[in-house]
């Protein structure tokens, strides 16, 4: 069986008999797209102005950089790493960003670049650690982590520096091109949908999963499983530094705090959206609905008038439930097959 009809396999809805709630059940990103229907249901009955037009299009916005940056952590996820690093990356490259138009006078039709240039190099950096030294990626990025923060506390000198101010740079990255769409919206969902196509009909999607899956049979079948990890490292770089010339359109500014406890939202939007942290398992949609699923949340706690605070050990929860959803999903799955 080649690697193509695996993933296919994995993906594979049962049709064979039953109802169409049964066969649909048997579809990856079902559940989360359930859960994404009850929670908003939810919040429409029960939190006042949750379903005008303007706030339902801020949500939009707010999870914008979050949707971006966590279809890189899905790749990432899937073929079996994790980056801690990606909420001070992204901190630091937006002060990169900022530092060079401001204090440097680099134009910022090739500053942008060079932050997203920089943010890939910083993730090949971490993917060839992990890989050539055999470093969990957990700990090399966690390294990464306090680096990185450290690196934008020093290149700020610990204030807020003011970004560009080319109105056809605010309006590419921040601007609204359609009636009420933040284009940051519409990049969120450009990215969601390159993401996806990449991941379920290429060959570097089907090698993502591989060796995420079955390192072994990976090695076997001739996947460079090394390389795979470290595109995979890139990725999530590369887009942290896209959010990164986002934010940095979007408030005019860029501060040396910028993205502190963002990896907790981008891998709660990973694992709810049904990645398993063990790789081989997850999809960009799901990803993206998972994104969905935290934005609402935090926007139903503020128009319940929970205190902030609260955000915080709602995303924590929201983990450890996926996590154990997930892993209540793969036992079920696994004792049918031994069925």
């Amino acid at each position: 069986m080649t690697i193509q009809q695996q993933i296919a396999n994995a993906y594979r809805v049962d049709d064979s008999g039953g109802s169409l709630v049964r066969r649909l059940l048997g579809a990856r990103e079902f559940g989360v797209l359930a859960a994404t229907v009850v929670i908003f249901l939810v919040c429409a009955v029960g939190a006042e102005g949750f379903l005008a037009a303007d706030n339902l299009l801020s949500v939009a916005q707010q999870i914008a950089i979050l949707g971006i940056v966590a279809t890189g952590m899905t790749f990432l996820i899937v073929v079996g790493e994790i980056d801690l690093s990606v909420g001070s990356l992204h901190g630091f490259l937006a002060v990169e960003l900022a530092w060079l138009v401001t204090k440097v006078g680099v134009p910022v039709g090739a500053a942008a670049p060079l932050a997203i240039l920089t943010g890939v190099t910083i993730g090949v950096i971490n993917g060839l650690i992990t890989t050539r030294f055999k470093i969990p990626s957990f700990v090399v990025t966690l390294a990464a982590l306090a680096a990185l923060r450290g690196a934008a506390l020093l290149l700020s000198d610990g204030v807020p520096i003011r970004g560009s101010r080319n109105e056809a740079f605010t309006d590419l990255f921040a601007g609204s091109p359609l009636p009420n769409l933040a284009a940051q919206t519409l990049w969120m969902a450009a990215v969601v949908a390159i993401g996806a196509s990449v991941m379920t009909r290429t060959k570097f999607g089907y090698d993502v999963y591989s060796v995420g899956g079955n390192p072994s049979a990976a090695a076997g079948a001739g996947i460079a499983s090394d390389r795979v990890k470290v595109m995979c490292f890139a990725l999530t770089g590369g887009l942290a530094g896209l959010a990164s010339v986002i934010l940095v359109a979007w408030l005019g500014s860029a501060n040396p705090l910028t993205g502190n406890g963002f990896e907790l939202g981008v891998i709660a939007a990973v694992v709810v959206g049904g990645a398993g942290l063990a790789g081989g398992t997850g999809s960009v949609l799901g990803t993206f609905l998972g994104a969905v699923i935290t934005g609402v949340i935090t926007n139903a706690l503020v128009l319940f008038g929970v205190d902030g605070n609260w955000q915080q050990v709602a995303t924590g929860l929201l983990i450890l439930g996926a996590v154990m959803l997930n892993h209540l999903v793969a036992r079920r799955s696994a004792h049918g097959l031994n069925a």
